[in-house]
C-alpha cells in the first residue's frame, strides 16, 4: 500500500477533495483542482496501475472532469505567488457579477511530504482550513474546521482513511454530530469495483446509505450510484476516450420519488496549451468553457452559459498570473 500512496502524493489527495462550504469560498480548493491539472497531461486516469480502489470521493472522477464546468459571470483575477518549494499564496479577486457581490480570498498551501495545510480566507472573515497528514504509509488522517462570522458558525471534522492493498476504508466525524463510513472494495482488478457508505445524521437522527459501482473497459468508463438522500435516486455515469485529445460523457439522474429525471451530455478537446469544453443538460443550459495557458505567465479563461428555460445568460473571465501551483 505504500506505493499506492507514493502514487498519489499529499497534494494530488487534497487536490481532488474539495472544501465542502456552501459559498464561493468553498470553490476556491475546487478550482485549484483545476489549475493543478496540465492540460498537457493525460487526463484520463489508468486504472490498471494498482489493484487499490483510490479514494470513495474519487469514483466519479472521469464523469466529473469533463461535466463539472462551474461557469460564473464577471470578471475574476488570480495572482499566485510560489515563495519557496513548499509555501505559496494565491489572491483571487470576483467583481462584475450580477449575481454576487465583490469578493477577495487569500488562499495558503504548504504542503510537504508527509503533511500538508491549506487555507481559505476571505474579506468577510471566513476561513475554511484544512490539514492532512500521512500518520502511516497506509492511513491518511485529514483534519478541518470552517468558520463564517456572519451567521456565526462552526464546524469541525476529522476524517480516517485506511488504504489496504485492494480495498479503501473510510471514517469521518463531524461536529454536527454527523459520522460516516465507507468501504471500497476491487472486486476483478482492474475491471469492476464497487462500494458502500453509510450516514448517521445525529441532529435529525436520519440513517442516510449510497452505494456505488465502477466499471472499467480500455477506453470506457461506466459508474452507477443508488443513494436515498436528499430523495431516493439511482445515478449513471459514462465516459468514452475517444482520442487522446478527446473525451465524451454523459450522466443520467433518475428521481424515484417524484418519479423525474435530468441527464447532462459534456465533450472536451485539449491541445498543448488550450482546451475546450461544453455541456448540454435537459433542462434547457448550455454551458462552455475555452482555456489558453500562457506559460510561464499566466492562463486565460473564457466561460458562459445560456439557459432557455429561464431566459437567462452569462459570461465571465478568469485571469491567471504566475505559475500553475
Amino acid at each position: 500500500m505504500g506505493s499506492q500512496l507514493a502514487k498519489q502524493p499529499i497534494s494530488e489527495l487534497n487536490a481532488r477533495q474539495p472544501l465542502k462550504t456552501k459559498d464561493d469560498l468553498s470553490k476556491t480548493i475546487n478550482e485549484q483542482q483545476q489549475q493543478q491539472q496540465q492540460i498537457t497531461k493525460e487526463e484520463y486516469e489508468d486504472p490498471t496501475i494498482s489493484i487499490n480502489p483510490g479514494r470513495f470521493d474519487n469514483i466519479l472522477r472521469d464523469a466529473q472532469s469533463i461535466l463539472g464546468l462551474d461557469p460564473t459571470d464577471g470578471v475574476e483575477f488570480k495572482v499566485n505567488q510560489q515563495l519557496n518549494p513548499f509555501f505559496s499564496l494565491i489572491h483571487t479577486l470576483r467583481f462584475g457579477s450580477v449575481l454576487k457581490p465583490p469578493a477577495y480570498v487569500l488562499s495558503s498551501r504548504f504542503i510537504r511530504k508527509e503533511y500538508a495545510f491549506l487555507g481559505d480566507l476571505d474579506q468577510k472573515g471566513r476561513l475554511a482550513a484544512r490539514f492532512f497528514q500521512q500518520t502511516t504509509p497506509k492511513l491518511l488522517t485529514t483534519a478541518y474546521v470552517e468558520i463564517d462570522p456572519e451567521k456565526q458558525t462552526t464546524s469541525t471534522g476529522i476524517d480516517l482513511e485506511y488504504y489496504s492493498t485492494s480495498s479503501t476504508s473510510k471514517l469521518r466525524i463531524q461536529s454536527d454530530k454527523t459520522i460516516s463510513a465507507s468501504y471500497l472494495q476491487t472486486i476483478f482488478h482492474p475491471n469492476l469495483i464497487s462500494g458502500l457508505e453509510f450516514s448517521y445524521l445525529g441532529t435529525s437522527r436520519k440513517c442516510e446509505i449510497r452505494s456505488f459501482t465502477r466499471l472499467y473497459h480500455k477506453n470506457d468508463v461506466l459508474s452507477l450510484e443508488l443513494s436515498d438522500s436528499p430523495a431516493k435516486h439511482f445515478k449513471i455515469n459514462y465516459v468514452k476516450k475517444i482520442t487522446d485529445r478527446i473525451g465524451f460523457a454523459t450522466d443520467f439522474i433518475y428521481n424515484l420519488d417524484t418519479n423525474s429525471s435530468h441527464s447532462t451530455v459534456g465533450i472536451r478537446y485539449s491541445m498543448r496549451k488550450c482546451r475546450f469544453s461544453t455541456m448540454v443538460r435537459s433542462s434547457g443550459s448550455i454551458s462552455s468553457m475555452y482555456e489558453e495557458l500562457f506559460h510561464p505567465l499566466g492562463s486565460l479563461k473564457i466561460n458562459g452559459e445560456i439557459n432557455y428555460q429561464s431566459n437567462h445568460y452569462f459570461f465571465g473571465f478568469s485571469f491567471r498570473f504566475g505559475p500553475d501551483i
